[in-house]
């Protein structure tokens, strides 16, 4: 185990594990929705995990999918399956040498039905920890603005939680407010906040690696 793994409450390994578990979470949704179109088949690589009329006309269009399967059924199941897979193995290979598999259960996760969103926050959370624990933290003295991202970690891994369950209940409630507002959620929300809570997290952990180094070195 390194330095990296070691530290009690590691923001880079809790925001990975949360980013991790709610791209798995949501790519459960989308195998559930696929199943329940149990008999369908697609005449094409792009599926929709909901059974609309019109995508288009609808906040969450769908849930919108690529597989390579045809056959709903089957591409529900295996997506359901590697969603599982992913929740009960992000917090036991976490500090594994084997965790930088995790990015290819999301490659597969994208060509089975898992939807979009899900696969890419996968991807970039799982990818930028394994690349982060290699790499050396050669953190200066941190300026105002680095202190100001890093404060803002646990306000927006919070949002992130909190967005989930709030984006269905809004849409449910008000559903042509939640199509209106559709675009700019999906970038701000499901693109951009993911980044920056990794950007957040490595400057925390850096921050607080700096100062245990101050605190550690003898004074002359």
């Amino acid at each position: 185990m390194d330095k990296y793994d070691s530290k009690a409450c590691n923001p880079m390994k809790v925001s990975t594990v949360v980013l991790v578990t709610y791209s798995a979470i949501i790519g459960f949704i989308h195998g559930i929705g696929e199943i329940l179109q149990a008999g369908s088949k697609s005449n094409s690589y792009l599926i929709y995990a909901i059974d609309v009329a019109d995508p288009d006309k609808i906040w969450h269009a769908g849930l919108p999918a690529f597989s390579i399967i045809p056959d709903f059924l089957i591409t529900g199941i295996i997506t359901v399956l590697i969603s599982i897979v992913i929740l009960i193995l992000a917090n036991l290979l976490i500090e594994s040498y084997y965790f930088k598999i995790f990015p290819l259960f999301f490659i597969l996760l994208f060509l089975f039905g898992g939807g979009f969103v899900p696969p890419f926050i996968g991807i970039i959370s799982s990818t930028y920890y394994v690349i982060k624990r290699k790499s050396k933290m050669n953190i200066k003295q941190p300026s105002f603005l680095r202190k100001l991202i890093a404060k803002s970690w646990i306000y927006l891994i919070s949002v992130l939680i909190l967005w989930f369950p709030s984006s269905w209940i809004t849409g449910w409630i008000f559903p042509a407010f939640r199509l209106q507002i559709s675009s700019a959620t999906f970038i701000m929300l499901d693109i951009i906040l993911p980044i920056l809570i990794l950007v957040a997290a490595n400057l925390k952990f850096g921050i607080v690696d700096w100062y245990e180094q101050e605190r550690l070195e003898p004074s002359i």
